[in-house]
């Protein structure tokens, strides 16, 4: 597999080190293409190197990570983003998972092992601090939990939910299935409703929270 190219923005020139020196360790697997100290730089980086993963602080000097993020998915829909943040706050925390964000994970962590959580994004996969998790959840800033029987998820969909949080992409699933595209897009459009989702992440993080899958 051609090792995937990496972008890392940090604030700090020391973080930066550190992460690149971890990457570096495995260079079969990944490639640090640039590296970033604010949000302008993170911006003219993707358009200039075209990474597959972007590593961004949450807080960027100039400008919000958060919205960074946004901006650089919204130019390169498929570039994975991981957010990798000593800040746990929730509405902030929340609003990455909403834009589609990859992964959010917290500097420091003693159960933080990046190369490993890479493989997973690069498989197609959302990571997700534990404790990120447990924060969303204290302050209620993910979807309010639903009793099990008042989600009337099929058999059907149940096999969409699973093959989703394998990362698969909807044309994979159908092929899989031996589905229509179409037909995948209607099962997935019901799940999200019914899920109160807003997108496929909240989707499959909320099946998981109600044992569905």
């Amino acid at each position: 597999m051609t090792p995937s190219r990496v972008l890392i923005a940090d604030d700090h020139p020391l973080v930066i080190a550190g992460v690149r020196a971890v990457l570096e360790r495995h260079p079969d697997e990944f490639t640090v293409v640039a590296t970033c100290h604010d949000g302008r730089d993170v911006l003219s980086a993707t358009r200039s190197h075209r990474p597959d993963i972007a590593l961004l602080d949450v807080r960027l000097g100039d400008l919000d990570g958060s919205e960074v993020a946004k901006a650089v998915l919204d130019e390169c829909p498929g570039l994975r983003v991981v957010i990798v943040t000593a800040f746990d706050e929730p509405t902030l925390l929340s609003f990455c998972l909403d834009i589609g964000v990859a992964g959010i994970l917290l500097k420091g962590s003693l159960n933080l092992d990046l190369a490993a959580a890479l493989r997973d994004v690069r498989r197609g996969e959302v990571v997700i601090d534990d404790t990120v998790l447990r924060t969303l959840r204290t302050a209620g800033a993910l979807l309010e939990c639903q009793e099990i029987s008042a989600v009337p998820v099929r058999p059907r969909e149940v096999e969409i939910l699973r093959l989703m949080a394998m990362g698969m992409a909807t044309k994979d699933v159908a092929n899989e299935l031996n589905l229509s595209v179409n037909t995948v897009r209607s099962y997935t459009q019901a799940l999200m409703a019914k899920l109160g989702a807003h997108n496929r992440v909240q989707a499959i993080l909320q099946a998981r929270r109600l044992h569905l899958i």
